[in-house]
């Protein structure tokens, strides 16, 4: 089923956003910095409350359900977490269990989400002693073990090198094709536009376009909201 914001507003950071996320697609979140990407993915999944609006799904006001049913049902990858103490990427991976109660089947979602993360390898080091792309793996890993049919990931090729965005790509991909809603704000306009079914701009809080990457990424559009020339980028 297809996640819906209708006319979803956070304060004057996000404002009123109407745009349905199909399952089995990857979604690219685009603009300028400062437009509001992030924003917008701390208010779908209730970290900000909005203002007005709502976040649909399954045809209720997903926002308004218990927070247990939101972590169900959306799981954020979020951009740069800071751990206030060191612990190993199983129980990093194993923190998305916590919306569920069926204790019997803990251990095998969190070693399912590790491996489809091609992660399970890593389970007994601590995050202090991994890269960059393999902690980015354990934060994906901890998001697949909560099964939620809906993933969003803010800036997850941050500080990552070409090799392990490639591989953060490919993973993304994996998961679309395997039904999930995959949804992520990313910087870089010509890897979302090669990888990304579709993109979806957003500019001083607003969605102005959505749509396959060719199609959105007019020179037009892309010299108001970037001010960029399109042979300024390697498509």
């Amino acid at each position: 089923m297809a996640l819906i914001l209708k006319n979803l507003s956070y304060n004057n950071l996000i404002r009123e956003i109407t745009i349905s996320y199909k399952p089995g697609s990857l979604y690219g979140i685009i603009g300028p910095n400062g437009a509001g990407k992030s924003s917008l993915l701390k208010t779908v999944t209730g970290i900000w409350q909005p203002t007005s609006g709502l976040v649909e799904w399954n045809g209720k006001d997903l926002l308004k359900q218990p927070r247990e049913e939101i972590s169900k049902t959306i799981s954020l990858v979020p951009q740069n977490p800071q751990l206030q103490f060191d612990i190993t990427a199983y129980e990093m991976a194993a923190l998305g269990r916590y919306p569920h109660h069926e204790k019997h089947l803990h251990s095998l979602a969190v070693e399912r989400g590790l491996k489809h993360a091609d992660a399970w390898h890593l389970k007994d080091a601590f995050l202090s002693e991994l890269s960059g792309g393999e902690k980015q793996r354990i934060y994906i890993a901890r998001a697949l073990t909560t099964e939620a049919p809906v993933i969003l990931l803010d800036e997850p090729m941050t500080h990552l090198d070409l090799r392990h965005q490639l591989d953060i790509w490919k993973l993304l991909r994996q998961m679309a094709e395997q039904g999930k809603t995959v949804i992520a704000a990313i910087h870089d306009l010509a890897a979302a536009s090669r990888h990304c079914d579709e993109l979806q701009v957003i500019h001083q809080g607003r969605s102005l376009t959505y749509g396959p990457g060719p199609a959105v990424l007019t020179d037009k559009l892309l010299k108001e909201v970037f001010g960029l020339l399109r042979n300024e980028i390697s498509f």
